[in-house]
């Protein structure tokens, strides 16, 4: 039977109410959950539109909560962030949720949500929805989660800032895609830009000094392979310098190609300016001439410096760790030390003198400071001893004590040595047993040494002394006292000695001493004398007995060359009576009281007049006319005599001009020259002078120049004559024959006239031998083309015997006394004796 149409009405219609009921509950469906979403994005809104404390976070989720309910009134809520929860004061029956918040695994707290009825106060079962209050308790617990998340890297921010200020550090971040780079504030400070500026590599790179930057790019692209940046920079500018530490991590991409990087950069200008204080510390420390060495406080070294190794000998490593004391020579006692403890422990520093023992076993005085180095707490960490070697010094002070005891010319003691030596010898007094046991003090002194240093020059007198000296030094080996008195005296101290002995031992030194020496490729003989003082019977006192012995030795020059004498009391009158001569003879130069006699010379042939000898005489104002034999030899001694050589010169020179004025004619004249001043080096040019003031032609002024003093020239007598002669003079040799006369010496001097000496003269009547010398001169001088004048003529035998022998021309009494000028006038007048004119 087929179907009819209520039939299907009636399922159209219950499909229809189906499909609007689920349309109804869909609907119901998506509004709640519309009112879901828009609770949720209420709550996100006014959640996220407040700057909230956990606090103030449960207040606007009571706010919040009620908008998502039918009847808001009937709910309770309640949040708990910390230990207690919310729950546990919530009813305790009816419904309720609690919410768990955890944030990094950890509980932070709890949501409660309960539904109460309002007329009875009571928990109900009302709340619908469930699942709305679950998606809010997990959105609470998101924004919870992000905003604790937030204060936590906010936190570490700050505190990686607090720590970068703290530490001194700045940061850079740079993009290698961009070529930019961004550092921080602190960094920007240090870089000295802006804050917030951007740079790019180069603009980076042209911050640092200009002498860093070519480095700076090499270590760049190192970073860049290396995956790592450090290099320390100095920034352009300045002073002062400052230095920055910049390092560095490369951030790689999946390719391994550098897209970022992130760095860190700190001044170290302090620590660099720390560091040079440091190497120039210890470039101080190492290159100081003193020794250092630092020890640590129980006393061990801990450092030592260069000079302290070249001092001591010893390396770092072979006193590291030892006690200084390790050098100690052993020569300070128990009471040194233990005041040097004592300043350092009351003063915290000690100097003294120390005597340390090297490496290779010398022995070395060191003036050492020692300073005690406390901590703030005031204990003794360190010691520090700074020293300086006082070997030099002390060599220095020996040598410069040496050198003030010693001769510097022939390294004997000197006169000071000499004292010192003397005063301790003759402390020792004879013994009884022993009472003629003596000291003989000598004294020695070479003959005719001025004229050495004035013919030769000093060099050569210098010399002739260090050649005394080198001949006197083995007596020391002897066990005899050795020393240089000064100028040209030495002295031998004999010990224990006799007067024979001392005389054996005199005779032996001065033939010594007086054998030939070469000087300047000249041999030269050069006699000693010697004066000799006893102790104690000619002193008891150093001094005593060397002026006393220098009196002997005077004493002996006296009485001829290379002899000695033993000191007399009477020399000492003697010397103060020559003392008073020359004082007296010095001021009669000054005030005229010289004068000028003159002794005729006559033709032994013919009888007459052909010149005459001027001799110096001397009127004392209260002594009348004192004797030559008494003040030349003192003349002879000093300087006077070449000033009163100087005088004769010019007043000789003014007579023989006066008399040509008067018509006598150009009448020659001799005039005795002294051995110093033949040595004067400005004789020549004095005669240059008279001849020419007073127009005197040449050889009308002849220069006697006895024998002894061309011997005692040295060097080269010759030329110093061949000057004279070039000046306009004749030149006669005195008292020849008295000398060492040589031949082979007399045929190359420039001399016109020899002289015999009135020794052989005086005897020639009664003696053959002086005959014979005389007669031997006589043809000497003639074979020489040499005048002869023979002085000391008394009678007519000796005249007729020097006649006899060819003598030229003589002098002496027998023709005529020396005389004042005006008596030679009134003379030559009465004898009526022709001149040569």
């Amino acid at each position: 039977m087929p179907a009819g149409p209520t039939t299907s009405g009636q399922d159209s219609a219950s499909e229809r109410a189906a499909l609007a009921a689920a349309l109804e509950e869909r609907s119901r469906q998506l509004d709640a959950r519309l009112r879901e979403t828009r609770c949720l994005f209420e709550v996100s809104a006014s959640l996220g539109d407040f700057s909230l404390s956990c606090a103030q976070a449960a207040q606007v989720v009571v706010l919040c909560l009620p908008m998502a309910f039918e009847r808001p009134e009937l709910v309770q809520t309640g949040v708990t962030l910390g230990g207690r929860h919310a729950g546990d004061e919530a009813p305790s029956t009816g419904w309720r949720l609690s919410q768990r918040i955890r944030l990094d695994g950890r509980d932070i707290g709890h949501i409660d949500l309960a539904c109460i009825d309002p007329t009875t106060g009571l928990p109900c079962d009302h709340l619908p929805d469930p699942g709305l209050l679950l998606a809010l308790a997990r959105e609470l617990a998101r924004w919870f989660e992000r905003r604790t998340a937030a204060e936590l890297l906010s936190r570490s921010e700050a505190r990686l800032r607090s720590a970068q200020r703290a530490a001194g550090l700045g940061s850079w971040w740079a993009d290698m895609a961009m070529d930019c780079m961004l550092p921080c504030e602190k960094a920007c400070e240090m870089f000295g830009i802006a804050p917030g500026t951007a740079l790019n590599f180069e603009e980076a790179v042209a911050l640092m000094a200009p002498r860093d930057q070519a480095r700076l790019r090499r270590h760049w692209q190192s970073a860049l392979v290396s995956g790592a940046l450090d290099i320390e920079v100095r920034l352009n500018g300045g002073p002062p310098e400052r230095w920055l530490q910049i390092n560095a991590e490369m951030v790689r991409d999946d390719r391994g190609r550098t897209v970022e990087i992130n760095g860190i950069v700190r001044d170290i200008s302090e620590r660099k300016r720390e560091e040079e204080r440091m190497r120039l510390s210890a470039r101080i420390f190492d290159s100081a001439s003193e020794s250092i060495v630092v020890t640590d406080a129980q006393n061990r070294i801990v450092a030592i410096n260069a000079a302290y190794t070249r001092t001591s000998g010893y390396e770092a490593q072979e006193v590291m760790g030892c006690n200084p004391g390790v050098l100690d020579a052993g020569r300070l006692n128990l009471a040194f030390y233990e005041r040097m403890w004592s300043a350092l422990r009351d003063e915290d520093t000690f100097q003294g003198e120390f005597w340390n023992c090297a490496k290779d076993g010398r022995i070395y005085p060191l003036l050492q400071t020692i300073t005690a180095l406390r901590d703030a707490d005031g204990c003794i960490t360190h010691y520090v001893g700074i020293g300086a070697d006082l070997s030099r010094l002390r060599q220095a002070e020996e040598r410069t004590d040496y050198l003030s005891s010693h001769d510097a010319l022939t390294d004997l003691p000197n006169r000071q040595a000499i004292g010192a030596r003397l005063q301790q010898a003759i402390s020792v007094r004879p013994s009884p047993q022993s009472p003629n046991v003596q000291a003989a003090l000598l004294v020695l002194g070479l003959d005719g040494f001025k004229s050495i240093n004035d013919s030769m020059g000093h060099a050569a007198g210098d010399a002739v002394l260090i050649e005394m000296a080198a001949r006197l030094r083995p007596l020391v080996h002897q066990g005899l006292f050795v020393g240089r008195l000064g100028g040209d005296e030495f002295v031998v101290l004999l010990e224990r000695t006799g007067r024979d002995h001392c005389v054996e031992r005199v005779r032996q030194l001065l033939a010594t001493l007086s054998a030939p020496l070469s000087i300047q490729g000249h041999e030269l003989t050069v006699t000693v004398s010697a004066g000799i003082s006893l102790f104690p019977s000619d002193g008891q006192a150093s001094d005593v007995l060397l002026r006393n012995a220098e009196s002997a030795l005077n004493g002996a020059k006296g009485e001829g060359r290379n002899t000695w004498r033993f000191y007399d009391p009477q020399m000492n009158q003697a010397s103060l009576e020559r003392l008073i001569l020359v004082s007296a003879l010095r001021r009669g130069v000054a005030a005229g009281e010289l004068r000028a006699w003159y002794q005729p010379k006559l033709d032994l042939q013919t009888r007459a007049l052909i010149g005459a000898e001027a001799l110096v005489r001397w009127k004392h104002p209260d002594q009348g006319w004192i004797q030559p034999a008494r003040f030349i030899p003192v003349a002879e001694q000093s300087d006077l005599i070449v000033v009163i050589g100087e005088w004769m010169l010019a007043e000789v020179a003014a007579q023989i001009a006066r008399w040509h004025v008067q018509g006598l004619g150009w009448l020659p004249v001799a005039v005795n020259l002294g051995a110093r001043h033949f040595s004067d080096p400005g004789l020549p040019a004095l005669l240059r002078r008279l001849r020419a003031a007073h127009g005197l032609p040449p050889n009308v002024l002849e220069l006697e120049i006895t024998e002894s003093t061309l011997m005692d020239a040295g060097g080269e007598p010759g030329a110093l004559l061949g000057e004279l002669r070039r000046a306009g003079v004749t030149l006669a040799i005195d008292d020849f024959g008295t000398g060492y006369s040589s031949l082979s010496y007399l045929k190359h001097l420039p001399v016109d006239v020899l002289k015999i000496d009135r020794s052989f003269v005086n005897s020639i009547e009664r003696d053959g031998r002086d005959l014979s010398i005389a007669g031997t001169i006589i043809a000497l001088a003639h074979g020489l083309q040499l005048k002869v004048v023979a002085e000391g003529v008394e009678t007519e035998g000796q005249r007729g015997l020097l006649e006899a022998l060819g003598c030229d021309q003589g002098q002496g009494f027998l023709f005529a006394r020396p005389m004042p000028a005006a008596e030679f006038e009134l003379w030559r007048q009465v004898c009526g004796m022709s001149l040569l004119t």
